[in-house]
């Protein structure tokens, strides 16, 4: 899949579980503590940062989002240089999760640029499919009781590794709608089956905790 411009905006999702082999009190602390630090703390192009717990019931239960600046980070060394320099604890960790499903992508639209970590939003409904969806989508949701924002993202490249799996690239939908909400009452509304309807696939997320970035500027 060809990749975007360095200057499109990037999108970085990343669905995880800790599986049989890893205790969820772990998978948090190395999280929290180490993992979202890292890039919160030190690289500024990661304008937001939240992470998600499942509120639909399925696996992977948990999910990470980054807005990115620019896709031009993905390539830069102060990025690609956390995974190829991984500290021991984080790569004894990862080898044992049941599943990190990493994606990276270019955000192609969105009804309204994303709030700070102090107002990020409470659910998420992620709608992912093989076919470019149509812009109309972002609008769905418009009027509906705690709707915030919609936007929506191609995937270009992704990659799957967990406990006994092989590492699987470009496994993910080729594109993502993400409506976000301050309440759970778009489940029943009579826009949610239109936004879901044919998607290859769906899942609701509740915040677990969003991030600011303290990065400095010129970091």
């Amino acid at each position: 899949m060809s990749a975007p411009s360095p200057s499109a905006p990037g999108y970085l999702w990343v669905l995880s579980d800790p599986g049989e082999q890893a205790t969820l009190e772990e998978f948090q602390d190395w999280y929290d503590n180490e993992h979202v630090p890292l890039r919160m703390e030190h690289i500024p192009e990661f304008e937001t940062g939240a992470r998600y717990e499942a509120a639909d019931g399925q696996t992977p239960g948990w999910s990470a989002a980054y807005d990115i600046r620019s896709v031009a980070l993905f390539s830069d060394n102060k990025y690609t240089r956390l995974r190829a320099n991984r500290s021991p604890r984080e790569g004894a960790l990862v080898a044992r999760l049941g599943v990190l499903d990493r994606r990276t992508a270019e955000k192609l639209g969105e009804t309204r640029p994303p709030p700070p970590a102090s107002e990020a939003p409470k659910f998420v409904l992620t709608a992912a499919s093989e076919e470019r969806p149509d812009e109309s989508e972002l609008r769905l949701f418009e009027g509906q009781e705690g709707w915030r924002r919609s936007h929506y993202h191609r995937v270009y490249d992704s990659l799957i590794i967990g406990y006994g799996k092989e590492a699987k690239s470009n496994v993910a939908p080729k594109f993502v709608v993400i409506h976000e909400f301050d309440t759970e009452a778009y489940t029943s509304s009579s826009a949610y089956p239109k936004a879901t309807e044919g998607k290859t696939e769906v899942r609701r997320w509740k915040l677990y905790k969003a991030t600011p970035n303290t990065a400095p500027k010129d970091a």
